[in-house]
């Protein structure tokens, strides 16, 4: 059967690809695809995470024939105007006065934001630039379920969220969160859960030019691996 094989960030490099169609045994599951992925390759996917269907997938859930099969190494992170929730990937500059005209309605009292930007120096050297590489529609569905999962634990809620991608250099915007809440203390700590669910949730990776050379930043992983 044939599957659709989706790579990113260093894997796209090391490969060469953007995506392969690959035949595999009927009955295999993403761990076999992608043991075949590096004898035919010769990449290592050991450590990454695995979607299909762009929803993430365990090393042990079987494939379908035409299933999309990305290939996610650790993470380093549009709605309609009357939905409680906007959620993004965007390559263009974030703006905090488009999250305040979603958030701001009536009921809702209060509004909390973080805005993470490019910092340097880092670890000690001066960053000259970091491209941001996403998979952007998984991206959006870890948004929605995070946006989803505060609701459930902090109320009525309205959420922005958007990350971008691209080359940004110190000082630029590379993700935004916003809460709108009828009370200042949900939408404080509805803030805070999104942004520490999202830094290792969403797929969003950092390729880092400092003073020392070109690198790709660490990453985390909060899923089953290969």
């Amino acid at each position: 059967m044939r599957l659709n094989v989706v790579f990113f960030a260093r894997l796209k490099r090391e490969t060469g690809l953007d995506q392969l169609a690959l035949e595999v045994p009927e009955g295999s599951d993403v761990r076999a695809v992608a043991t075949q992925i590096e004898g035919q390759l010769g990449v290592s996917l050991r450590g990454c995470m695995v979607a299909v269907n762009e929803q993430y997938a365990q090393p042990s859930t079987r494939v379908q024939p035409g299933d999309e099969v990305a290939f996610l190494p650790p993470v380093a992170g549009g709605s309609e105007e009357d939905a409680p929730t906007c959620c993004d990937v965007t390559d263009q500059p974030l703006s905090l006065q488009a999250a305040d005209a979603f958030l701001v309605r009536p009921p809702y009292g209060a509004q909390a934001y973080f805005v993470g930007t490019v910092r340097s120096p880092n670890a000690g050297k001066k960053v000259h630039w970091i491209d941001y590489e996403g998979y952007a529609p998984l991206a959006r569905n870890v948004m929605q379920g995070a946006a989803r999962a505060a609701q459930e634990q902090f109320g009525d809620l309205r959420v922005y969220i958007q990350h971008r991608v691209g080359r940004l250099h110190p000082g630029e915007a590379s993700i935004l969160i916003g809460v709108a809440s009828p009370h200042r203390r949900a939408a404080l700590e509805a803030c805070d859960f999104l942004i520490e669910h999202l830094k290792v949730q969403v797929p969003v990776w950092k390729h880092e030019r400092d003073e020392s050379g070109d690198h790709w930043v660490t990453g985390q992983t909060a899923h089953d691996t290969l």
